[in-house]
């Protein structure tokens, strides 16, 4: 389930467990924990690309935190994940959390009296989006892009009125993030082609550059070290170079673009639904690498497999309804790395782990991969 800032209904404030608790692969607990399959294949995925029924691995699942309230996204770096968390709190509708991969109480970071759904870690900073404003909000400013230091601090705002950014992604390059502005519903001519777009804030830079204009609500985003990769509510997963240029379409598939992620010479993609395309970089032929599974809440790829999280709409509830999947880039059958009854709603990893939080506010490590 994809939230957003406009379809929120009133949210119950958050109940922040402490104590992080841990348990083996074939331990099936209330909040999801569950059993995982055999990292081998041992049945034949035939064209329905689900995953085969093989014994379960000795993995261990940690649960790091439970936030007890929706958590939009996830991030890693070598010492904790951060989360963006739905917050009904006096004052904030969105908190930056941070939680110790060694286990801890959770830090908050940063409150923020908007709704935002996108938040990137690089270099020691975390980033998001605030995506309101006026006239949703008493704010005099319309779309903002924030930091603060992950070692705690002020937050600060990099970029001032910038429409309505809903993604957002940082390397060393700089801070780049998705614009939805739309056009009026009642415009003037010549009609309206200049809204919604790709900007960037230059590393060490203070005025944002737009990359790219005339695009149709981008709100999943990634890069790779030459390249903005995007995917619009339209149905085109584009790109363009960092440097600026040309944007490129390299995919059309009439839905709205979710997920996206880029992995060696591939960017692999999803409509929400239950399938995950494969697209070059360069360009080229679509193919589709995962199918037949119910929807898809999130992916995510290092530098030999490609991971999502899954769950069964129509018996969400049911033990073994919800997932984590894992398949090499080369090709094959997807083997199960957790599986409950929690949706999976957000996704990492990093050379270890996955990391996931779900519906309902928990934060989990699943050790190894």
């Amino acid at each position: 389930m994809r939230h957003r800032s406009w379809f929120l209904a009133l949210l119950v404030a958050p109940s922040i467990s402490l104590a992080p608790t841990t348990g083996c692969g074939g331990q099936n607990a209330s909040g999801g924990v569950g059993a995982v399959d055999s990292g081998s294949s041992s049945g034949d995925t035939g064209q329905t690309g689900m995953p085969d029924s093989g014994p379960p691995p000795d993995r261990e699942v940690t649960e790091l935190a439970s936030l007890g309230s929706g958590v939009y996204t996830l991030q890693v770096d070598a010492t904790a994940v951060y989360a963006l968390l739905i917050a009904e709190t006096a004052g904030a509708s969105t908190q930056v959390m941070k939680i110790p991969l060694a286990g801890g109480t959770p830090v908050t970071l940063a409150t923020d009296p908007e709704y935002s759904e996108a938040l990137a870690v690089y270099g020691g900073t975390a980033y998001w989006v605030d995506t309101s404003g006026p006239p949703d909000d008493a704010s005099t400013t319309d779309g903002l892009v924030m930091s603060v230091s992950t070692g705690g601090g002020t937050p600060a705002a990099l970029a001032r009125d910038q429409g309505a950014p809903v993604t957002v992604a940082a390397d060393a390059t700089g801070v780049y993030w998705g614009d939805a502005s739309q056009c009026p519903q009642v415009q003037a001519q010549p009609p309206c082609t200049a809204v919604g777009g790709i900007v960037t804030l230059p590393a060490g830079g203070s005025t944002p550059v737009v990359l790219a204009t005339g695009q149709q609500a981008p709100e999943a985003i990634a890069l790779d070290a030459t390249n903005v990769y995007w995917g619009t509510s339209d149905g085109r997963v584009m790109s363009i170079p960092k440097s600026g240029g040309t944007a490129t379409q390299l995919a059309y598939y009439e839905a709205n673009i979710q997920y996206l992620v880029v992995a060696g010479s591939n960017v692999y993609w999803t409509t929400g639904t239950g399938d995950v395309m494969q697209t070059p970089v360069a360009g080229g032929s679509t193919t589709a690498v995962v199918v037949g599974f119910e929807q898809i809440t999130s992916i995510a790829a290092d530098a030999t497999n490609l991971y999502w999280a899954q769950y069964d709409e129509q018996d969400y509830q049911t033990p073994g309804s919800a997932s984590v999947q894992r398949m090499s880039l080369a090709g094959g059958a997807p083997t199960t790395v957790w599986t409950g009854s929690d949706v999976p709603e957000a996704l990492q990893v990093d050379a270890t782990s996955v990391y996931f939080a779900t519906d309902s506010g928990n934060v989990f490590r699943v050790t190894p991969k």
